[in-house]
C-alpha cells in the first residue's frame, strides 16, 4: 500500500509476545515529552527540577565530606551549571548561529570553570555558614538552601520573563494533512505484518492526518504527531512500540531506527531514533558533540530500510 514493497509476514510464534520485556511501550512518549520539557529553560518543569537540584546541594556541608565524597560533590555542581549553560542556548541563540562545536567548548568551559573555583565557593559557603549559625539559626543548612531555592527560582522566572514577552500567544496544535513520503514510510513497515494489529493500524494509517503546532517553523524534526478518525477499529496491544522497526544508514553508517508508537490502540507517531545497536560511546559522542536528529534533513524512503522486528533474542531481520 502506498506504493511500498511487499516484505515476507513474520511468523507468530517467533515473535516475543506484546507484553514482553523487549517490546518498548508508548509510555516512551510522555517520557520524552517530559524531558524535552526539562530541557527547555522556560518551562516550569525546568525550573522546577533545577531549584531542586540547587537546594538539594546547599543542604550538604562539603567540610563534612570525604575525598571521595567531595569529588563527586564538586562533580554535579559543575554538571549542573554545564547544563543550565547548555540549555540556555535555546533561547539565547535560537537561530544557530554558534556552531556545536562553540556551544560544546563553552559548556565544557563552564563545567571547568565551576570545578576551578570549587575551593573557594566551598569557603565561602562555609563562611555564609558559620554567620548564620552565630546568628542563632538552629539548622544554617536550610536557611542556605532555601536562600538557594529563592535565588534560583527568582533567577529562572526572570529569564523566562524577559524570553517571553506576555503578548505572544500560545502555540496551538493543528491538524494538517499527512505527507505521503511520511505514510509511505508507515506503510512498509506495517506491511511486514499482518500481527500486532497491524490490519487496523494500516486502515488508521490510511485516515490519519498530522498534528503540528501553528507556530512551527520548517526545520525538520524526524517525529510526526499522527490525529486518526475515533471511529475506526483499535489495535491491540492497544500501549506499545510496533514490534517491526525499520533500520537504515546515515552520517558515515551510522544506525538509526524508524518506529511507530500506539496509544490506547491507535497509531499516535512515527518517530526516528538512534539505532538500538548503538555503543555506549557512540551515543556519548554524538550527544557531547551537539549533535541531533534533526541533521538528517529528510525522512529515509522504504528501499532505504533494512527491516527487522522484536524477539526474546532481540531484533532479528525480517526474512531470516
Amino acid at each position: 500500500m502506498h506504493g511500498a514493497r511487499a516484505v515476507p509476514s513474520v511468523p507468530a510464534l517467533d515473535v516475543a509476545p506484546p507484553w514482553g520485556t523487549r517490546v518498548r511501550y508508548a509510555r516512551r512518549m510522555p517520557f520524552r515529552s517530559a524531558l524535552r520539557a526539562l530541557n527547555d529553560p522556560n518551562s516550569v518543569a525546568h525550573g522546577v527540577v533545577s531549584t531542586g537540584v540547587v537546594a538539594a546541594l546547599a543542604l550538604i556541608d562539603p567540610r563534612r565530606l570525604t575525598v571521595g565524597q567531595r569529588a563527586i560533590y564538586r562533580l554535579a555542581n559543575a554538571g549542573l551549571a554545564a547544563w543550565v549553560v547548555g540549555i540556555s542556548f535555546r533561547s539565547a541563540d535560537p537561530s544557530g548561529s554558534i556552531p556545536p562545536m562553540g556551544r560544546a567548548a563553552l559548556v565544557a568551559g563552564m563545567g571547568g570553570a565551576t570545578l576551578g573555583f570549587a575551593e573557594a565557593g566551598e569557603a565561602v559557603d562555609a563562611r555564609v555558614h558559620d554567620a548564620i549559625a552565630r546568628a542563632g539559626a538552629a539548622h544554617p543548612r536550610r536557611w542556605l538552601a532555601a536562600g538557594g531555592a529563592i535565588l534560583a527560582l527568582g533567577s529562572w522566572g526572570l529569564g523566562r520573563a524577559l524570553d517571553t514577552p506576555e503578548d505572544t500567544p500560545e502555540p496551538e496544535e493543528v491538524v494538517v494533512d499527512l505527507p505521503e513520503d511520511i505514510r509511505t514510510l508507515a506503510a512498509h513497515l506495517l506491511s511486514a505484518t499482518d500481527d500486532f494489529g497491524a490490519p487496523e493500524l494500516r486502515t488508521q494509517l490510511a485516515d490519519a492526518r498530522r498534528l503540528v503546532f501553528d507556530d512551527s517553523d520548517d526545520e525538520f524534526w524526524p517525529d510526526a504527531q499522527l490525529a486518526v478518525s475515533d471511529d475506526l477499529p483499535k489495535a491491540v496491544p492497544s500501549n506499545a512500540t510496533f514490534p517491526v522497526v525499520g533500520r537504515f544508514h546515515a552520517f558515515n553508517d551510522l544506525t538509526f531506527d524508524v518506529r511507530l508508537m500506539v496509544t490506547d490502540g491507535v497509531l499516535t507517531s512515527i518517530v526516528v531514533e538512534e539505532g538500538a545497536d548503538w555503543a555506549a560511546e557512540q551515543r556519548d559522542a554524538w550527544y557531547e558533540s551537539g549533535r541531533h536528529l534533526g541533521e538528517l534533513g529528510n525522512w529515509p524512503v522504504p528501499g532505504d530500510l533494512a527491516l527487522f522486528v522484536e524477539t526474546r533474542e532481540g531484533l532479528r531481520p525480517i526474512g531470516v
